[in-house]
């Protein structure tokens, strides 16, 4: 290595010009007096005295103080040792950097953190805006607002929209918005909580608004931390508040199987015939699937204990549905099935009938066998003040 490529890399290990010239010029000449090694080298004559003391503080040189000050090389092991200690970092370091290039963006991660609360809104509208079937919400008055028209377009595209809004004085700071072709459903919640969205089992929006510490946000595309989010929607923001808005017009959509099963289960138990129709996918294939029956069973841990609607923690566990379609008899699931025949993804309830209340299960042998066929309008319904939320 020549002069100049030897000063560069002595520059990169930390000395400076000065410092690297005075001590090549040592390495080739030797022990030398100080003044002569300004003669050789680039450093003024003013300087050399500090620039010599400062390699030897760092063990490159050693002085001597004869009748002038002389300077020679020391045995440079240390310095051998850091130089190539310097150069395996180099190289782990280049090694480390080529890895991160060819790794993904962060937007081809499952998880993405963000800084600023209006990214994390921005994308809700845009994953709003590509929804299919169900969108849950939990948000500010101003940062539902701003996303009415984009649910506006879901609510009209047959997406169930259901919106927990918090804030202070929420009846008249919700008195301007039309909410009917909006939402599915509307709760006001009293205590302020975090910016939530999951849109189609699979797409999360999450970030805990103004009152957190430090600001940031999630973008998730992940099923099952989707699903995570989904039962603190349920549990810890829906369950808890009154609704204010409800679009109640039959058929009434679920969801999910905990709801639908909150609010059938005490009239198929008192001996109601459910009819429902079940959109989802089979469990073996993951292919969709639809089809329209009895519910014959259902099945949850405490079913035979409980009285009323079941909670939330009483179905949190095991819960399946049996069906009756087309002769053939088909377990339900919801979300994250494994076991059962079908993940539900969207449960029609499409009448509910007392025509035998002597019936076990509320269901006959020509409900079980022809309810695929079942023509919902043959009677009316004889819904015995079952609304969705009784």
């Amino acid at each position: 290595m020549d002069r100049d490529p030897l000063g560069s890399a002595l520059q990169d290990a930390g000395l400076t010009s000065y410092q690297a010239d005075a001590y090549i010029t040592l390495l080739e000449q030797g022990m030398t007096p100080a003044v002569d090694i300004a003669k050789q080298c680039s450093v003024p004559v003013s300087q050399i005295y500090d620039v010599l003391r400062a390699l030897e503080r760092m063990d490159y040189i050693e002085t001597v103080d004869q009748d002038k000050l002389h300077a020679r090389p020391k045995e440079p092991i240390s310095v051998l040792r850091e130089l190539r200690s310097r150069g395996e970092r180099m190289n782990e370091a280049a090694d480390a950097i080529e890895n991160r290039w060819q790794r993904p963006a962060v937007s081809d991660h499952k998880v993405s953190v963000v800084k600023h609360e209006e990214t994390v809104v921005d994308r809700a509208r845009d994953l709003i805006r590509d929804a299919e079937s169900f969108i849950e919400l939990s948000a500010t008055v101003d940062q539902f607002r701003s996303l009415t028209n984009a649910l506006e377009d879901a609510h009209e595209r047959g997406v169930v929209t259901k919106v927990a809004v918090f804030g202070g004085d929420l009846d008249e700071r919700l008195a301007d918005i039309d909410l009917e072709g909006t939402v599915t459903e509307i709760r006001a919640c009293r205590i302020p909580g975090p910016f939530l969205l999951i849109a189609d089992r699979t797409r999360t929006c999450f970030t805990p608004n103004d009152w957190a510490n430090r600001p940031f946000g999630v973008l998730i595309d992940d099923y099952i931390l989707s699903f995570i989010f989904h039962w603190y929607f349920q549990t810890g923001v829906w369950a808890l508040w009154e609704t204010v808005y409800e679009d109640d017009e039959p058929p009434y959509v679920y969801m999910t199987l905990e709801e639908f099963v909150r609010d059938v289960a005490p009239l198929w138990k008192d001996g109601a015939t459910v009819l429902v129709t079940i959109d989802g996918s089979w469990v073996s294939t993951n292919e969709p699937c639809e089809i329209t029956g009895a519910v014959t069973q259902i099945d949850y841990p405490s079913v035979y204990r409980s009285e009323g609607r079941p909670s939330f923690e009483e179905l949190a566990g095991f819960l399946q549905l049996e069906i009756a379609a087309g002769g053939e008899l088909y377990a339900v699931g919801g979300w994250g099935a494994v076991y059962e025949d079908i993940e539900a993804v969207r449960i029609v309830l499409e009448d509910i009938r007392f025509e035998d209340p002597t019936s076990a299960g509320g269901v006959d042998a020509d409900a079980r066998d022809g309810a695929s066929g079942s023509n919902v309008d043959d009677e009316p319904s004889e819904m015995s003040g079952a609304s969705k939320h009784d």
